[in-house]
């Protein structure tokens, strides 16, 4: 008997210290967002066009894929605020009751640039022996940062009103922060456009007609907060 007492009085010597200590323990919590968003015009054009062809003979189908690639870069090289780059390339045979009867092969030429108007000209331009493969338009890194850090500040300022008037509400003496996170996102509506064929004779001043649009800049403040209750 004196055993089994002196067993139990240990194993509440060593049960009562733990819960006393235990300060992963949190009472009068509750999470919260708060959002901040920004229409921005969008500033940076990109535009990815690509030359095709189809040939009998695989090596006259790289030849000619290369000489277009190389005639667009010398022209896309006169354009300097012009980012340029060449994309994917891809050869695939065309297969005919399990015969190679010719050859498909493709490039992508890449290009961006803020200044639209110039690339406008450039892509009209390129159609003379390109293919508009596709556009899109962005905000700066510079110009996005910008935003997101007055949105940021907007939206912590808002996180802590309503922590503020939770806390009122509830009659607390005070809050503290337990943690807070802090995301940003923009989003890009649909860009429409329309790409005017080239010809040889075309003009200077023709170019592809674009709308660049608008892009949603969003901050949002989440976290959770501790009220401090009598």
């Amino acid at each position: 008997m004196m055993r089994g007492l002196a067993a139990l009085v240990c194993l509440l010597a060593v049960a009562v210290p733990a819960h006393a200590d235990d300060d992963d323990v949190r009472y009068n919590q509750f999470r919260l967002s708060a959002q901040q968003s920004e229409s921005v015009s969008n500033d940076t054009m990109h535009v990815t066009l690509n030359t095709y062809a189809e040939m009998q003979d695989a090596a006259k189908l790289a030849t000619r894929i290369n000489g277009e690639m190389e005639w667009a870069l010398d022209i896309a090289r006169q354009y300097p605020d012009v980012k340029v780059s060449t994309g994917s390339y891809q050869t695939w045979p065309v297969t005919r009751k399990e015969v190679t009867s010719a050859w498909r092969g493709q490039q992508d030429l890449v290009l961006e640039s803020k200044d639209t108007e110039k690339l406008g000209k450039l892509s009209a331009r390129l159609q003379e022996k390109l293919k508009i493969k596709s556009m899109s338009f962005s905000v700066s890194d510079e110009k996005r940062m910008s935003v997101e850090n007055r949105l940021i500040d907007a939206a912590l300022d808002a996180f802590k009103q309503r922590a503020e008037i939770i806390g009122k509400n509830l009659k607390a003496s005070g809050y503290r922060f337990v943690d807070v996170n802090v995301g940003t996102s923009a989003q890009r509506p649909p860009v429409m456009y329309q790409a005017r064929m080239a010809s040889v004779s075309m003009e200077a001043s023709d170019s592809v007609a674009v709308e660049g649009g608008e892009s949603d800049i969003q901050v949002t403040v989440s976290g959770s907060v501790e009220l401090q209750i009598p």
